[in-house]
């Protein structure tokens, strides 16, 4: 088994404070799978903590690697890992539940009370984030990818899974219901505020479906919905 011990990462020390520094990764354990990064998207998170040094309450107070949506390699594996072999291709879902609590075992692990992100300085001491060559991961938190999707698609996988909950809890219109709006000469449109990253991708998962009459996004930022606008 090939197991990498030293890998370069991105970790910031302050506001704008950034370095390429080397973390030991040591051997997986458990039911974590090593993996090689191969594509990371910066999340708009990222972007707070790097320029204020905080995102919102949450401060960076030790040194931690940013980044967390990922797609990567599995090259080393855990000797409870079973699901995955070296080669596999794999999105990362960085929060790490405690598997304890009451959400955590009614299955509902998205609500856990002490949930901790990857790259969040929610909690302390901060969990690294995912820009790096190479880290450890449990098993059962990276999702394989089909063939056809890329690294750089793995990497939107974390981003366009906060968009399809989101569009399962507002009980969108089904086919039938959109056929009958269209019968009765009524529109079954959706508005989405925001043209960003998470808008762009509510956009396209909403068009999808295709059970919208109309897709509508407003944004103040004139050059975010000429970026929506060019994507049709």
């Amino acid at each position: 088994m090939t197991t990498t011990t030293t890998s370069k990462a991105l970790i910031l020390h302050g506001a704008k404070d950034l370095r390429l520094e080397n973390r030991e990764i040591p051997a997986p354990i458990g039911n974590e799978v090593q993996l090689a990064i191969r594509a990371t998207g910066l999340c708009g998170s990222d972007l707070h903590y790097y320029t204020h040094g905080r995102n919102g309450d949450f401060v960076v107070q030790c040194p931690m690697a940013l980044g967390h949506e990922s797609s990567g390699i599995v090259t080393a594996v855990g000797p409870d890992a079973k699901n995955l072999k070296i080669g596999d291709r794999v999105a990362l879902e960085v929060g790490l539940p405690c598997r304890k609590c009451l959400y955590c075992l009614s299955d509902r692990y998205n609500l856990c009370v002490n949930m901790r992100f990857r790259s969040s300085a929610k909690s302390f001491p901060h969990l690294d984030g995912t820009l790096m060559q190479f880290t450890n991961h449990p098993e059962d938190m990276c999702h394989k990818l089909p063939e056809g999707v890329s690294f750089a698609g793995g990497a939107l996988a974390e981003p366009l899974a906060v968009c399809l909950h989101a569009i399962r809890r507002s009980h969108p219109p089904t086919s039938e219901e959109a056929a009958l709006a269209k019968s009765l000469g009524e529109e079954s449109a959706a508005m989405i505020f925001g043209a960003g990253a998470i808008g762009l991708l509510m956009a396209a998962a909403l068009a999808v479906s295709q059970n919208f009459s109309s897709i509508v996004i407003a944004d103040i930022d004139a050059k975010r919905l000429k970026v929506a606008e060019d994507l049709g």
